[in-house]
């Protein structure tokens, strides 16, 4: 017993004297749990809609708050005409586009069916699946309330109304089918993305451990030298990733590919960048590969997984998780892929996403290689 108990003082010591380990399997797990619970436990809510008004008449703007009044539906902006809101769709500003035409009122007070146009961005197809379910429940019980005002003011007898109030046209843009997978492979391809940069991660965090970073040491190559020619090759890697990627994507899947693949090959060679800044930081901050695998799967899979709206929107999330989750890079990307595959976005609408990317990109890629020497640490 006493000589089990001398091991288990060892190996206590040992962890103690590696605090950043021991705060990655403690703090890590906690952390990993909460995030874990929370999305798998909430419903989607505060999902951002656009509307239009025509009518801009008291039964519209009744109809607008009964919206508002429903948690799951924010009503994030307003449209002078129908462009804006197919720009704010396809842009991922927006999820639901309410259009309310004119006469709304005048058919209602006559009793004839107003008609009102929902679309919706089908490119998250669950949350289009669940819009459209709100959007009609909140009509139908708005049009229930206009019938039984109809029949107070004819003293309760049954009238010529008999039809529904309200005439409510809906259509899924996208991804009109609301096939999960149109959505889905897109948007994982933020995850596996990050493959490259936890490579990079573990193969310097190797060299420190091995001591063969002493043969760089005689070399005539700068740091900044000595980091490219690290990093590029992880980088082509990753641009034949995303070709091979789509590939699946078009023709394993049936996922339509409606964009530019040029754009989507640029902005995929910055969120690599980006993702390689992280695991070149993961790198010069570990001593150990057990150490870099633990901070990269902190850093590259749980969050990305759970908080770049690949699941759940990410307008549900409370405000301090919505800010977390816009930090990562794989958030921008998994917009930036979702549109270009289903919405054929140009740059117009996703430059704040590539400016984003881009700017985490030279930060991160200047701290790291300004933190990396050309020494054994």
């Amino acid at each position: 017993m006493r000589k089990t108990w001398a091991v288990m003082k060892k190996e206590f010591r040992h962890m103690l004297r590696d605090p950043r380990s021991l705060a990655l399997v403690t703090l890590g797990a906690m952390l990993i749990l909460s995030i874990m619970a929370y999305n798998f436990s909430r419903d989607i809510a505060q999902v951002p809609t656009v509307v239009l008004d025509y009518d801009r008449t008291a039964h519209s703007q009744a109809y607008r708050d009964a919206f508002r009044a429903d948690r799951f539906f924010a009503l994030s902006a307003s449209a002078d005409n129908p462009v804006q809101v197919e720009d704010l769709l396809r842009g991922s500003l927006a999820t639901v586009g309410i259009i309310i035409p004119r006469g709304f009122a005048s058919d209602l007070d006559v009793g004839k069916a107003a008609p009102v146009q929902i679309l919706v961005d089908g490119s998250d197809p669950n949350s289009a699946a669940q819009a459209v379910g709100h959007a009609r429940a909140i009509s139908a019980r708005f049009g229930l309330g206009i019938l039984k005002e109809a029949m107070h003011r004819q003293r309760g007898q049954i009238t010529a109304m008999m039809e529904p109030a309200l005439d409510v046209r809906t259509q899924i843009l996208y991804n009109p089918g609301t096939k999960t997978v149109n959505g889905m492979v897109p948007g994982l391809m933020g995850i596996v993305l990050a493959i490259p940069a936890l490579t990079t991660a573990l193969s310097i965090a190797r060299e420190k451990e091995s001591g063969t970073l002493e043969l760089l040491m005689a070399t005539p190559l700068g740091r900044t030298q000595l980091l490219a020619g690290k990093l590029v090759p992880y980088v082509v890697v990753g641009l034949v990733d995303v070709l091979l990627l789509t590939a699946v994507g078009r023709w394993g899947f049936g996922v339509p590919f409606d964009g530019s693949l040029l754009l989507l090959l640029f902005l995929s060679s910055i969120f690599l960048w980006a993702n390689l800044s992280i695991g070149l930081l993961i790198a010069t901050a570990v001593e150990t590969q057990a150490a870099a695998i633990m901070l990269a799967f902190m850093i590259f899979v749980i969050p990305p997984f759970f908080l770049s709206g690949l699941f759940l929107p990410i307008s549900g999330m409370p405000v301090w998780l919505q800010s977390e989750a816009y930090t990562l890079p794989a958030t921008h990307f998994v917009t930036i892929a979702r549109a270009i595959f289903l919405k054929s976005a140009g740059l117009d609408m996703l430059w704040e996403n590539a400016l984003y990317l881009a700017v985490v990109a030279t930060a991160l890629g200047t701290v790291a290689t300004l933190r990396f020497r050309k020494r054994i640490a």
